[in-house]
């Protein structure tokens, strides 16, 4: 069973709903600072949110991406060019602007 863990402050909820109907198996956090990086490596795909309260979903990224080999999905509400590069710049895998369709959270998904 593929494991997520989907980092965000106001979202979390909806998108874990939206996947284990689908059969995934989802984590939440509202704050990337409760994270137990030591137990990172369970999961076979993070869903990073970027504005949020603590730490942003950019700099948690960065801080993490050396340790976590498995795909980094942005879910946000940043939409500009410059950030949505950013964002696949610094280990990104793919990059989702809300407001989202679960239908496209899920074909990303499959496809990474």
């Amino acid at each position: 069973m593929i494991k997520i863990l989907v980092i965000d402050d106001e979202e979390a909820i909806l998108v874990k709903r939206g996947l284990e109907k689908d059969g995934f198996a989802v984590d939440t956090l509202t704050s990337a600072k409760k994270v137990d990086v030591s137990k990172l490596r369970q999961y076979n795909l993070l869903i990073l949110d970027v504005m949020m309260p603590d730490i942003d979903g950019f700099t948690f990224c960065k801080k993490i991406r050396d340790i976590f080999n498995a795909p980094i999905l942005f879910l946000t509400a940043k939409t500009l060019e410059d950030e949505v590069l950013y964002g696949l710049g610094i280990g990104g895998d793919d990059y989702i602007t809300k407001p989202f369709n679960i239908l496209e959270v899920k074909a990303r998904i499959k496809a990474i």
